[in-house]
């Protein structure tokens, strides 16, 4: 199981961040909600790109790769020179369906506090889904929190970051492109996903040094 670095707390305000800025505004609604985020699965996706710095510069790196757009570059330079995948790390587990931490905690503390609300997508005979629904409270809990604490500032910049190399896909499409790297795909279940640091270092002096 995965060595826990982080209290609940912090792990709500890493979370916070994730949701407002990873979902989708809402053209309309009747119970203040701003936007809303699609899945567990996405939340688990998108949160494994923020704790694992290294696995975030790989996919960077691929995203240059298929752009050309320097900035993907530049923010994967940045990461090692800020030696984020030593510093920064979280370790999650490799559970059935990929990276896996249990959230529910975490995520209690967000509910309870009227900051989301979760919403289950059901069939006829369960739940199969959620969705958690961003209320203005959230975002104006952003707003104070990055005036206050800009030590947070880095939450912000990287769950954007995260969101925009995200795609607007969903869990299961993000899942399934972090499943391509081999040392997540074939790391036991139940154990904690390795760090890729030494590999995507060497990746990226080679393309620093073309």
């Amino acid at each position: 199981m995965s060595v826990k670095n982080t209290t609940v707390f912090q792990d709500a305000i890493r979370l916070l961040f994730i949701l407002v800025n990873g979902g989708e505004k809402l053209r309309k609604s009747t119970e203040n909600f701003v936007s809303i985020f699609e899945g567990k699965a996405k939340l688990h996706a998108m949160d494994f790109w923020v704790r694992y710095p290294d696995f975030l510069a790989y996919e960077l790196l691929n995203k240059y790769e298929e752009t050309q757009e320097k900035r993907f570059l530049e923010i994967a330079k940045t990461i090692f020179k800020e030696q984020e995948p030593d510093l920064r790390n979280i370790p999650m587990i490799r559970f059935r369906f990929g990276a896996y931490d249990d959230l529910n905690e975490s995520l209690s503390i967000l509910l309870s506090k009227g900051l989301i609300v979760q919403k289950g997508a059901k069939t006829k005979e369960k739940i199969v889904n959620y969705n958690y629904y961003i209320t203005e409270s959230a975002e104006e809990l952003i707003k104070k929190i990055l005036k206050e604490f800009k030590i947070l500032t880095w939450y912000d910049e990287r769950s954007k970051i995260v969101k925009d190399i995200s795609s607007n896909l969903g869990g299961g499409a993000l899942k399934e492109k972090q499943y391509k790297h081999v040392a997540y795909a074939n790391t036991l279940l139940g154990t904690n996903i390795p760090t890729i640091k030494n590999e995507v270092e060497a990746r990226l002096k080679n393309f620093i040094n073309e």
